[in-house]
């Protein structure tokens, strides 16, 4: 909605930048277009009128999901400050965690007003595909996951890596910036997301990495406070799970485990999917199968087993990939295109900003690779703060001053 009311300004906003990100853009645009030979250079027979249809519907959206991007860029370029457009994603997570809880509790005390509200934002269950209970062991333990309004809890585990990190950008309180983000990584957890936690950790250590090389004054001493308040946590908590016999305080480290297990179905809907997306590009290496077709040559492609692992419509189960599939070769260039100028952008701006700006760039920039690393394992890119995250990064790279409110715009310090 917000979208469609800045419509006239944002396309003369556009309309003043587009020479800038034709770089970046016109590669993109043309390998998207290019790829609508794919329909014909790997056809599916007597399907023509509804594979056009279909690249038709993923253009229009991945058009909607690109207006994600410009809208923070357009309010960064008015002179919007990240610490307030980090404010409104924190909220939105803290509702989704709020959400969360009340389905976990929902799971062991069911309640009618409850069942009614999960009707209303889930209108499909079957998109579950039982992914409501913590799946080990190759069975549903009595185990919820939370996953907030979204279908599936590694979308709820994305959105929290973006949204944790910003809590500490936000103008609020520092006692309520701790206690928020404390309380939202609790809620990632108890997704059992092990995309979400494992490309959460990668992104960590690439924080550590270029704070490291970089000239950032990061407070060493306090990560060490940390790091060890953490382990002495874990020992006392795997301790007293030992002496009291309780099995739970080992299924972190059991989920995580299952990452490796050759058995486990839910590592092999992924390799099945992902086997058929590298077969598909193999059939159409330069344009690709079309954008958005890997799901109707999925079952040619896929082996016999693999067709069990699909509920509904088949997806790729990691994005660059679904790119190199369905664009070929030119599009995935111009995906690696637009990354490496990102990352060598990012890098730029933390080396020749000041100590207090490259800070809170280095933070967004962590967050934002952790979203996006975290879509090797998942290919639904019909997330808003997925390109959300893609548009604040942008802007912030474009502004001047990457930290400070606006001193026109009434603001908080941190207390």
């Amino acid at each position: 909605m917000v979208v469609l009311l800045l419509v006239p300004e944002l396309l003369a906003f556009l309309r003043k930048r587009l020479g800038t990100w034709m770089v970046t853009i016109a590669p993109a645009t043309a390998a998207l277009v290019l790829s609508l030979a794919g329909l014909w250079l790997a056809p599916i027979a007597g399907e023509t009128d509804l594979v056009l249809m279909k690249f038709a519907k993923q253009v229009v959206q991945l058009g909607v999901m690109l207006a994600f991007v410009v809208v923070p860029i357009y309010f960064m370029s008015r002179g919007r400050s990240l610490t307030e457009m980090a404010g409104p994603l924190v909220l939105g997570a803290v509702f989704q965690g709020c959400y969360g809880a009340a389905q976990g509790l929902h799971f062991y005390v069911p309640s009618a007003t409850m069942a009614a509200l999960e009707k209303a934002f889930t209108s499909n269950p079957s998109i579950l595909a039982g992914s409501e209970q913590l799946y080990l062991g190759n069975v549903l333990r009595d185990m919820p996951r939370l996953r907030g309004t979204a279908c599936e809890p590694l979308y709820l585990g994305n959105y929290l890596l973006l949204a944790v990190p910003l809590v500490w950008l936000t103008s609020w309180r520092r006692w309520l910036q701790n206690a928020v983000g404390i309380a939202l990584i609790v809620v990632l957890v108890l997704t059992w997301s092990r995309g979400a936690w494992l490309a959460g950790a990668a992104a960590g250590a690439l924080f550590l990495l270029v704070a490291a090389c970089s000239r950032i004054p990061f407070p060493w001493r306090r990560l060490r406070q940390i790091a060890l308040a953490v382990a002495l946590a874990g020992v006392v908590i795997t301790a007293a799970g030992t002496l009291t016999g309780r099995p739970e305080i080992w299924l972190p480290w059991q989920r995580l485990q299952q990452t490796f297990s050759t058995v486990d179905w839910s590592n092999l809907t992924r390799l099945y999917s992902m086997q058929a997306a590298w077969r598909g590009f193999l059939l159409s290496p330069v344009v690709g199968l079309g954008w958005g077709q890997f799901g109707f040559h999925f079952p040619m492609l896929v082996d016999p087993m693999g067709l069990q692992s699909m509920f509904s419509w088949p997806v790729v189960n990691n994005f660059p990939l679904a790119i190199l599939c369905e664009t070929g070769l030119l599009g995935f260039g111009a995906f690696l295109h637009m990354g490496f100028r990102m990352n060598r952008n990012v890098w730029l701006k933390i080396r020749d900003t000041e100590a207090g700006g490259a800070a809170h760039l280095l933070v967004l920039a962590a967050a934002v690779s952790g979203v996006w690393l975290q879509l090797l394992t998942f290919s639904q890119y019909n997330l808003p703060h997925i390109w959300l995250a893609v548009g604040l990064l942008t802007g912030l790279l474009a502004s001047p001053d990457t930290s400070a409110p606006n001193p026109s715009r009434p603001g908080r310090n941190n207390a």
